[in-house]
């Protein structure tokens, strides 16, 4: 089968542990009877598999001549579709596998070539291109050759100065950082939504003609391995989930869209090609919702991953380090020049898989009337799991709580947290062991910081006194949570560069990459103690695609290489009334004039309509079946 150049089994495995279940389980409900006899399972020369009794009987099963008399019966190949698949890339079902076929470096080299032959009008291209992909390619560019890496703005205009030629298809090249602006804006707007229908409880008609607001707490669903999950294994989470669509949703609506008429062009005469850090963004551009029957296309046509627009730009003949004409004009000056029809790469202080906690934190302390300041804490030390609490200087009462939750083994700990606050799952099925050992650890967490959690003010507040956090404090519950599956978040995407070995033996894979481990991709650092493989002391616990410190080098080339860049959150109080008072760039305010713009031009004063412009739906998987156990033979299709 033809996958994706860039993806091999060896990438699999960015979103669940091999010891994880990674499809809903089939239960038997059938019992064999008693006198059938033994049987066992054999093997044709054309792989066909047959129940074959080992005491010959008439009854075994339909067949013929000497089959009949041995008991021989042929059994039907079961398959796995997306419906019993819990996204976590440990393996690929047919359906994933026509996707990644389907979108792929390939079928954009196809489409290249075709345009170059056709005598016909051609589709128009378009390539968006997200941030944490610029970061991946500037460090691995910079790795490879050991040289400074290239800012996001220059890389992303030496891309856009090379796709643009007539060779290359002449691709309009943008990033998707304002439309991440959009999905932000619409993140603050629907917590305020749903924090006002909660203080009212529900008292007031829900005056619209878009659905009435969910309840609290929020869970962001930007990230699609996490979304797939919810909606097959955690159906009653479903409601948290917020509605907003992700930065690549709504970089599809606003190039088939508003860009689309602003060119008069059908949505249907636009080839829209996005770059992200994730397989599993390829699953959320085929969702439903994100297509147009009227149009009959998708929002997104193609998404390749970082490494797949590696491969892309390689076979094109594409070289990083050749200055292009535009990379040092002025915004303004190379805007104009290519055609870019929003703010290239909006900067968005926060967290580098989106900023979504960070925006709602900034909304709750603007809007606050009192001096507030922030007091942030890790979770069991693990800064993939940290918690955000917004204090009232004067009392000391906590108006906020945010947690920035990545990495599956944090996610899972966070459903049952969330589901145990809002009662929406009713139950938690924990073994005793587990039981025992999570207690264990709560106690000793407990016994070493005395019942309460201390952090150090920072230079921008060094007067006040330490602060303390009682442990009663933790009863505040949950208000808002940024979610990514993957370990160090999307940074760290199943589909990123990976890191240069530092091992001495080296493994090339298919593509060409080098491979430190020929079963798992990735170098963590292991040592053998007594022959048994261990792991450092201060590595990322389940990074798993790549290692800490090439995590920490895209973290900071994506901070860096942005313009203006702000600096990363530390766990350390932060005096937000001192921020508060600043005027947004000019930047930001070009970009939420144009959001106004691009919001009124799409929808008007249509309610409904900006609704299904800038959200989305989420549906259970229909029965539930992990939380009943999983599926009876008879429900499976065969």
């Amino acid at each position: 089968m033809a996958f994706s150049g860039a993806l091999t089994i060896t990438d699999l495995d960015d979103f669940l542990t091999p010891s994880q279940a990674c499809i809903i389980p089939v239960r038997g409900s059938v019992p064999g009877k008693q006198d059938d006899g033994s049987t066992e399972i054999q093997i044709d020369d054309s792989n066909t598999y047959y129940e074959v009794s080992t005491y010959p009987t008439s009854s075994a099963g339909p067949s013929s001549g000497s089959a009949k008399a041995l008991g021989k019966k042929a059994l039907e190949k079961a398959e796995i579709n997306l419906n019993d698949c819990l996204a976590c890339s440990g393996c690929i079902t047919s359906t994933e596998s026509m996707l990644i076929t389907l979108q792929s470096h390939n079928e954009v080299l196809s489409f290249i070539s075709e345009s170059a032959s056709s005598t016909t009008a051609v589709k128009t291209p378009v390539l968006s291109i997200s941030p944490q992909t610029l970061a991946s390619l500037s460090t691995s560019y910079a790795s490879s050759s050991s040289t400074p890496p290239i800012p996001l703005l220059i890389l992303l205009r030496r891309i856009r100065y090379f796709m643009a030629t007539s060779q290359n298809g002449k691709w309009r090249t943008w990033d998707t950082t304002f439309a991440r602006h959009l999905s932000l804006r619409e993140t603050v707007a629907e917590f305020q939504e749903r924090r006002q229908w909660s203080a009212k409880g529900k008292e007031v008609a829900w005056d619209s003609s878009s659905p009435e607001p969910g309840p609290l707490p929020v869970l962001a669903s930007a990230c699609p391995g996490w979304v797939c999950y919810a909606e097959k294994a955690q159906g009653d989470m479903l409601p948290l989930l917020s509605q907003t669509r992700s930065s690549q949703a709504v970089m599809g609506g606003l190039v088939k869209t508003w860009w689309a008429k602003m060119m008069d062009l059908s949505p249907s005469d636009i080839y829209h090609v996005t770059a992200m850090p994730c397989y599993d963004k390829k699953l959320e551009a085929s969702r439903s919702d994100f297509y147009s029957a009227a149009y009959s296309t998708r929002d997104v046509d193609c998404v390749l991953t970082t490494g797949e627009l590696d491969l892309l730009l390689s076979e094109l003949g594409f070289n990083p380090f050749t200055p292009s004409p535009e990379e040092h004009m002025t915004e303004l000056d190379a805007t104009s020049l290519a055609g870019s029809p929003w703010p290239e790469l909006l900067n968005h202080p926060g967290s580098s898989s989106g900023s979504y906690l960070a925006s709602i934190i900034d909304l709750v302390a603007a809007s606050h009337p009192s001096p507030t300041r922030l007091v942030t804490r890790e979770i069991r030390d693990s800064t993939d799991n940290v918690e955000y609490l917004l204090e009232e200087v004067s009392s000391g009462e906590i108006i906020f709580k945010g947690i920035k939750c990545y990495g599956f083994r944090n996610l899972q700990n966070l459903v049952r947290k969330v589901g145990k606050e809002t009662g929406l799952v009713k139950s938690v099925r924990t073994s005793s062991k587990l039981s025992a050992a999570l207690a264990a650890r709560r106690r000793k967490s407990r016994m070493a910081r005395g019942g309460e959690i201390t952090s150090t003010p920072t230079p921008i507040d060094s007067d006040a006194e330490s602060l303390t956090v009682p442990a009663v404090k933790d009863e505040k519950k949950v208000d808002f949570v940024e979610v990514m599956a993957c370990p160090s978040g999307c940074v760290n995407g199943g589909g990123q560069m990976k890191p240069v070995s530092s091992v001495a033996r080296k493994v090339l894979d298919e593509e060409g990459y080098e491979r430190p481990l020929p079963d798992d991709g990735t170098d963590l650092g292991m040592t053998v103690d007594s022959g048994i493989e261990k792991l450092p002391e201060d590595s990322h616990e389940g990074t798993r695609w790549s290692t800490k410190d090439w995590v920490a080098k895209v973290e900071a080339v994506y901070w860096n290489g942005l313009p203006t860049p702000p600096p990363s959150p530390k766990a350390d109080p932060v005096d937000l009334t001192v921020q508060r008072g600043k005027t947004e760039s000019e930047k930001h305010k070009l970009a939420d004039e144009l959001a106004h713009q691009v919001i009124n031009d799409v929808t008007g004063n249509d309610a409904a309509a900006r609704w299904e412009f800038l959200r989305t739906r989420f549906r259970k998987v229909e029965g539930d079946v992990l939380s009943n156990g999983g599926l009876t033979h008879e429900a499976v299709k065969w």
